[in-house]
Parts: C-alpha cells; structure tokens; sequence
C-alpha cells in the first residue's frame, strides 16, 4: 500500500465534498421556488409537532417533543422526512438559538452514538476515542452542559457533564443543541446546553412495542459483536385516572481496534553545548538548524465497549389538571483496551546518529531520514479499564389549576460511579541500528543488529535480547458523585396583549464528589520473566499492511494482562522481596489520593414572553434574568516529605541525606460566588417563511472538581540541586464565564425544506491554564522554594464566526427522483485565548488557538426518502486543531491534529408497516488520523481505525 494514498484520497474527497456544497447552496433557490407550503398551517403544525416553550429547562414530563401519533394526522409523513420535518419543527419555534436531531423511529437516531450524531450539527465538532465520537465542542468550546429531560446528568470523574459515549443512542428521542440559552434553562455550559430527550408512555396513543436486532463488524479487529433494544409502552383509564409505562432497554457489545505509529518529539541541536555542536559536525550540519526526533514506536490497541441503559417511565394523570411523571434513567458502561506499544526512544536524553549513514532534512532542518544507534527499546503490554454507572432518579408533577396557570414541580437523584485501572507490564532491549523515515507518508521504523543488517526480525523476536529487567506500573482510581436537585417553576399566561407569559423559579442542588486516584506504582523487575512471554506477529498487517515496521516483536503475554489479579500474581516472583507483598495486595490510596468537593447551588429567575403580530413586522421573544449563588468546599491534603540524614559517605564523612517520614496535614478552602446572567431573545417574522432571531445573553461555567483538587505533595530533599516542582489544584478558581451575542436569519420554505445562516461572538472571561509560580514551604529544615503549578484564572478569550447550512428534498423532479435530498452545512470559528502551556523547542511562548477547535468543519449529507427504501450517505469534515498545548512526552510543544474528514452511511428497506432491515457503514473511507508536533513537518502519529458494518432488523408494532 502506498502510505499517502489515503491522504490523497481524503484531499479528493474534501475537493468533491466542497465543490458539492457550493452548487448545492446555488441550487437551494430552484426548490424554494418549486416547493410550496401550506400557509394555512402554523409552523408548529408543518412541523407535526408543538414542542413546549423551554422544555429542557423545565423538564416537561410530557417528554422527548417528538410528534404524538394523533399530530399532523391530516398529512402523514414518514422516515427520515419526519425526523427531519420534526427537527426543523423544534428550530422553527423553539424561544432559543435550538438544533435539533429526532430520532426517526423508536431506537434509530441517524448515529448509534450520541456524540456522531450530534456531529451532522452545524456548529458542532467531536473528538474521537479508539474510533468511536467521545466528546464535543460547540462554536469552539469544549465547556458544554449535558442534560437528560432536561435535568442534570454527569459521568462520576471528577468533571461535570456526561461522557457522551455512555449513553446508547436507542434510549434517545432526539437532542436538543442551545446555542444561546433563555433564563429558565440551567446555566453551566458557556459552550452550549445538550439535551438527551427520552420517550414517555403518554407519547403514545396506547400500545407500542418496539425491539431491534443488530449485528456489527468490524474489519481490523476481524469480529461480529451484537445489539439489541426493546421498548415496551402502554396507557390505561382506570378508577384512578390515566396511567401509563414505559419501559426501554438497550445493550450495545462493540470491538475495536487501532493501529498507529508515532514519532517521538523533535529537539534542537543546540550549538553552544558541546554534545550538540559535536552532533552538528558528525552530521555535516555545523552552522545550520536541525532538528531530530528522539525515536519513534508502533502499537496496537484491541478494545471492546459494553453498553447497557435503561428507562422505566410511568406517568399518572388523575385529574385533567395534574400529570405526575416518575422516571428512572441507567447508564452502564464499560471499556477495556489490551494494548502493544513497542517504542525506539531516548526520552529527553540526546539521541546518538550514525554519522557513516545518510540523513535527509527539509528546508528548516527537520530530520527526514536516518539511522540512529544504540537506542533503548520498549515492548509494553497493558491494559486499560473504565467502568461508568450514572442512576438518575426522578419525580415530576404538573399542575394546571387554569387554562393561563401551569405549576411545575421537580426532583432529582442521581448517583454516579467510575471505576477506571491501568496496568503495563514493560520489558527493555535495545536497538543497535534504528532506521526512521518521516514525511508526508507514515512514519518508518526497521531495527537491525549491527553485524546483519537484513535481520532485524531476528533480533527482535529473540527473548534473549530482552534480558534487561523491565517493570510494572499500576494504577486504580474511583469516583462517586452524588446530587439532589430540587425546582419550583411556575407560568402565568395572558390572552391579549403584548406580554404573552411571565415564568419564574427556583432551584437548589445539594452535589457531593469523591475521588480517588493512586499515584503510579513501579515495581522494578529483578529478572525477565521468560516463561510469560511471547512472540506478537504482526506479519504485515499492522496498519493494513504497511511493511514500514517490525515484522514482530516479543511481548509479555496479554492474555495475563487482561486479569488483573493473574498479572500480579504472575509478576510476584520476579520483584524484590520488599515489594512482593504490595505487589500481591495491590494500589491502595494514600490519604492525598483523595479529593473531596461539595458544592450547593441557589438558582431563581424570571422570565418574560412578548409579542407584537399587529405590527409590520410581527415581533416575539423573551428576556429575563437567572441569579445563581455556588457554595463549594474543598477537602484534601498536604503530603510533607522532610529531609532526614540516612548515613555517613565513608569517604568523605559527610552525611547522607534522603527522605524522612511523610505527614499527611488536612488542607481546606470554602468559596462562594454569585452570579446574575441576563438573556434576551427575539424573533422578527418578516413573512410566514422568513424569520430573523437576535439573542444576547450571559453564561457560565463552573471549573472541574479535578482542577478544584488542593492535594499537593512537597518533597523537602533535593539531590540533584535543581528547582523542586510540585503539581496541584486550586480551590479558589472562579467559574468561566461569557458574554455572547447572536444573530440568526432563517428561512422555511417547505415542510422539510430550509436555509439559514447565524453570526456569532462570545467574550470569555476567566480561561484557566496551568501557571508556574515559585511558592515558600516551611517545615522540616524549611524554609525553603518549590516551583509549583497550579491552574489559574486567566485573561479574555474571544471567540467569533458563522453557521449556514439547509436541507431540502427535491421534490420537484419526477417519480423515483423525488425521492433525493440533501443537508449541508459549514461552520467559521475564529478564537484568541491565552495559552501560557505552548512552548517552543527554545522555550518561547506560542500563541495557538483554543484546544479542539477547527477553524472549518462541514457536513454534506445525501439524503434518499421514497416509499420503502430509505437512505444516506453523510461526509463530515473538519480542518486542523490544537490537541494540547502540552503534550505528555512532546518536549512542550503543542500537538495538533491534521485535517480529517469521514464517510458514514446507511440504507432501510421497509418491508411492511411493521418491519424493516437496515444496513449502514462507519469511516468507509478509511480515514486516517494524524497529528503533530506544532508544525506539519514534525508528526507525531499517523492512526487507524476499523470500518464497521451493522444489518440491523427493527420490529414496530
């Protein structure tokens, strides 16, 4: 295979999909003039749905805003025009800047996961994890508030919102995506809020049942895993009013695998050293900059995801003005990823070139080629572990006293844990000639001995070559985060006149977070183990066949490492005596492993509704004000390691000194906060069809419990002489927060046919990043100086751009042809920010943008819809971005992540009224992904992950 081919397939791609998107957006008008609406109908009924006012800031126990199956009964719509009709229904006349995605059946959102769907979203990027979406930014930023019906709903590790890969997406209605939130939304996301809605049984006329079947493959990881879901629902009149139940259950058994290759950071040769000037001669470089990379490694990830979720609804309704709705929602998943990583690398140490060998640069002096020698070598096997359980408990009740006057109480439990363990088992070798290539193509990496050039397979999968001792390092962590939530909403609506509504509430949380996560321990083997070892072929294909690489290499059995209990076992006799028995026991917590938060929430707002329809230009919106007051508490400690004399040097007579014993001293800090975030929202109706909203609005968010953490460990003995360092937290960190302003002009010209485009700027106050400062500590022989970074509130960020995007169906061509359509949509993000953490190689700050924000990102969806065939084929694409300012091992420069873009696509056959198959693909292209090191001709990594095909058989009745 030739290494740029998929580059250059994608760049075809990217130039097809971008010429497609132009001469669609040209051809929107022949549609619009084509395609008629039905003015006689409001907005609400062309979409087939009334979705509440504020729905997901009051918890609408009438649920997901999906159509009801006596809705729009005079014209039916079916498949994937109704989710896209229903969806365009919720933007149309929802109060707020809203997107939305509907899930057109039961069980069948256009993504299996939460976060790839909310991708086809304008606006929206998503990260990737082992190939699946994991997480999102919207318009820039990654601080994103995630709620289910509108209620509070967070992963328990020590962040604030929800893993988005946890949840399966058959729980799901649909999403909600604010973009500029009205005060009756929870506040906590200057991002934006997303919203998982969930069915309810009065959705539904009566019975309905649903259950589908899905069978997925994945082509690396060469396996079939299962997936199925079921929904039961029913409503009953009985002597004590209307009741009914729902309940859903989704399971989700999914495999992967990644394959990638990596360069190890790029340094300087420094001409003022004497080793780097030395090197500079050795390679006929003196007078010139050069960079060379310090090693370079394969490995292969094999990895499963278990999903499990549940949702029992149960509603009352024992009067015709009281509707009370009790809701359990479960999240149970789990991730587990056996791994081989075989690494040539000299870490910070200087790595020492073969000056009889070629070596190519570019035109900066960025190493292209060469051969190194006497590079120590990696081969790790490990495991990682993550097991997630979010409970979430519910209560609602709905009173309508009168036809003007709506009550809204509500109650929430929710509880949830993280159990997360990584374990590597490392064996060392060396490399004697290493060969590395980089470029535009995939990284290279052949090792061979130096007396047989031609046989580095030899040298690699020879057991005898790993007799030096490697180790083990170990590492557990849990989290609990518990929360009570309480509200009180109340509406008043009026008849006539120019105030439409008044609404006001009050809300309190009561939430609770405990963490625990071990440093981690190292257990240095005394010999290899031999007989747990074997030989890892990758026999031509890794990476789909790249021959760049070892043909194989020997790795400690990851059969054991899967256990983790056999690993330590297994590893027991080959440690010393004095660590055998921690070894046994396994990681257990010291006492500033543990971070403990409390925080407790005061919320009250009011909220206003206007509108004007006997003007020239009928006029709506709302303003209001939500006043918020944050209580937290902090508990952890300080780890004091004093300096003890532990000898005399026989030598000199000079004592020794080391570490003494380590005292555990409580630390403590409570803060508070008040905040008032004003909001304004109007709509202008220039015509039925025509629309422009303008928003402004103040948000917030409030900082990670992690970077809360006041845990810190001080380490009082210094032999090396140089500055003592130290990492921690900061209690006293202030909540982010923005100013934001938006336009967005929308024009509706058909039941499933639209165009938009919305500006937008947000003024962030507050960015945190990691400052290093030099702070005094007394104790032992103190005083003395620690360099310590901690986080800190930082300067203003800016962030501005702009959104257009439509769908329609062309349904003015004849016969089958009608049946096409399209979505598309592109996105502009420009950010300023500061990032202190971007270093050089020199060590000079480097201005980036914000972490994970493409500048670009587009969807062009091709949509079929006719009769009993249903299809898409949807390209997603986004240009490059910041990863981390800092990246672990990078030599503190920033990674970035290259350009990418991505394939998926499905197609349902409706067999009858009740049955139907569906086939669809994810990353059909193959696409890679590459990264890095703060320019393209230094990478860092080129990636590969599985396609997966799913047949999926759904049954509604």
């Amino acid at each position: 295979m030739d290494a740029c081919e998929p580059a250059r397939r994608n760049d075809r791609m990217r130039l097809y999909s971008t010429a497609s998107m132009a001469a669609l957006l040209m051809a929107w008008t022949v549609p619009a003039a084509a395609q008629s609406s039905d003015n006689s109908q409001t907005p609400a009924e062309q979409s087939g749905t009334v979705p509440p006012s504020g729905d997901a800031g009051t918890a609408s126990p009438q649920g997901s805003g999906a159509a009801t199956d006596t809705e729009a009964a005079d014209i039916v719509v079916t498949g994937v025009r109704a989710s896209l009709s229903t969806a365009q229904g919720i933007k149309r006349n929802a109060s707020q800047i809203v997107d939305s995605i509907v899930a057109e059946d039961i069980g069948k959102l256009p993504d299996r996961n939460v976060a790839e769907a909310l991708q086809r979203i304008t606006g929206v990027q998503i990260q990737r994890s082992f190939g699946e979406g994991s997480s999102v930014a919207i318009r820039g930023l990654s601080q994103v508030r995630t709620e289910v019906n509108g209620r509070d709903v967070f992963t328990a590790s020590g962040g604030r919102t929800l893993s988005l890969e946890d949840v399966p997406s058959e729980l799901l209605a649909g999403i909600d995506v604010y973009k500029n939130p009205s005060a009756d939304l929870i506040e906590g996301g200057i991002g934006g809020l997303i919203n998982l809605r969930t069915r309810k049984p009065f959705d539904f006329n009566g019975l309905k049942m649903s259950a589908s079947a899905t069978a997925n493959y994945y082509d690396l990881r060469d396996t079939t895993t299962p997936q199925a879901n079921l929904l039961i629902s029913n409503r009953w009149n009985t002597g004590i009013g209307e009741i009914g139940l729902l309940v859903d259950l989704a399971y989700q058994k999914t495999a992967f695998r990644q394959d990638q290759i990596s360069s190890q950071p790029f340094f300087r040769l420094d001409p003022a050293t004497e080793l780097g000037a030395a090197t500079l001669a050795g390679l006929g470089r003196t007078g010139q900059e050069t960079f060379l990379p310090h090693g370079v490694g394969i490995g292969q990830y094999l990895g499963d995801r278990r999903r499990i979720g549940v949702d029992v609804a149960l509603q009352w309704k024992p009067t015709d003005t009281l509707l009370l709705t009790g809701e359990y929602v479960r999240s149970d998943y789990k991730f587990q990823y056996g791994d081989y990583s075989f690494f040539a690398f000299t870490g910070d140490t200087p790595i020492t070139p073969d000056f009889t060998a070629p070596f190519t640069y570019d035109a900066d002096g960025n190493f292209r080629s060469g051969t190194f020698v006497n590079v120590p070598i990696n081969s790790n096997t490990s495991l990682e572990r993550r097991k997630s359980v979010t409970s979430d408990y519910s209560l609602n009740a709905r009173w309508t006293p009168t036809d003007r006057l709506t009550i809204n109480g509500d109650f929430q439990y929710i509880r949830g844990t993280t159990d997360g363990q990584r374990s590597i088992v490392i064996l060392n070798s060396n490399a004697e000639r290493l060969f590395q290539q980089v470029g535009s193509g995939v990284p290279t990496m052949i090792i061979t001995p130096d007396n047989d050039p031609t046989n580095g397979d030899g040298l690699l999968l020879n057991p005898a070559n790993y007799a030096v001792p490697g180790g083990y390092l170990d590492n557990v962590s849990r989290s609990v985060g518990k929360q009570y939530t309480g509200r009180l909403d109340v509406n008043y609506e009026f008849d006539t006149g120019f105030l439409k509504s008044i609404a006001a509430g009050v809300r309190y949380t009561d939430r609770s977070a405990v963490s625990d996560n071990s440093i981690y321990a190292y257990y240095g083997l005394t010999e290899t183990p031999y007989a747990l070892l074997e030989p890892r072929i990758f026999g031509g294909d890794l990476y789909r066949g790249y021959r760049g690489i070892p043909e194989g290499v020997i790795a400690f059995n990851r059969n054991i490492v899967l256990d983790y209990d056999a690993t330590r076992n297994a590893l027991a006799p080959f440690v010393g005596a004095e660590q055998r028995q921690a070894l046994l026991n396994g990681v257990t917590y010291a006492p500033n492993d543990r971070n403990t938060q409390g925080e407790n929430t005061y919320t009250a707002y009011g909220l206003v509704k206007f509108g004007a329809d006997d003007l020239s230009i009928p006029i709506d919106g709302n303003v209001g004000v939500r006043v918020v007051k944050t209580k937290v508490s902090t508990a952890g400690f300080s780890a004091q390691t004093p300096q003890a004399q532990t000898g005399v040097d026989p030598a000199t007579g000079l004592p020794i000194f080391g570490n003494g014993p380590i005292s555990f001293v409580p630390l403590g800090a409570d803060s508070d906060y008040t905040k008032a975030l004003p909001s304004l929202n109007l709509r202008f109706r220039f015509t039925p069809q025509l629309q422009l909203r303008l928003a402004a609005s103040k948000a917030l968010t409030r900082p990670d419990f992690t970077a809360l953490n006041p845990n810190i460990n001080i380490v009082e003995n210094n032999p090396g002489g140089g500055l003592r360092t130290a990492t921690t937290g900061n209690a006293n960190l202030r909540p982010l927060t923005a100013d934001q302003l938006d336009a967005s002009l929308e024009y509706y010209f058909a039941r499933t046919g639209s165009v938009y485009g919305a500006v937008f700027y947000k003024k962030v106050d507050g960015f945190i990043a990691n400052i290093t400062s030099t702070e005094t500590f007394n104790f032992g022989n103190g005083p003395f100086t620690v360099d310590v970074t901690r986080p800190l509130n930082g300067d203003n960020g800016k962030i501005k751009g702009f959104e257009v995007g439509g769908n329609t169906f062309f349904d003015f061509l004849p016969g089958v042809l009608s049946g096409f359509g399209v979505q598309a949509n592109f996105t502009y993000v420009d950010s300023k920010a500061p990032s202190p953490d971007a270093q050089d190689t020199t060590g000079a700050q480097l201005t980036v943008p914000l972490e994970q924000l493409s500048k670009y990102s587009y969807n062009l969806v091709g949509i079929y819809d006719k009769g009993p065939l249903s299809a898409r084929v949807a390209y997603n694409w986004r240009s490059k971005y910041v990863v981390t300012t800092r990246g672990n091992g990078s030599g503190n420069l920033p990674i970035f992540n290259d350009a990418r873009g991505q394939v998926d696509a499905s197609i349902t056959y409706t067999v009858t009224p009740n049955f139907g198959l569906t086939v669809d693909g994810i990353n059909l292209t193959n696409t890679e992904n590459r990264t890095y090191y703060g320019i393209a001709s230094r990478p860092q990594s080129a990636v590969l992950n599985d396609r997966r095909v799913s047949i999926t058989a759904r049954f509604t009745y």
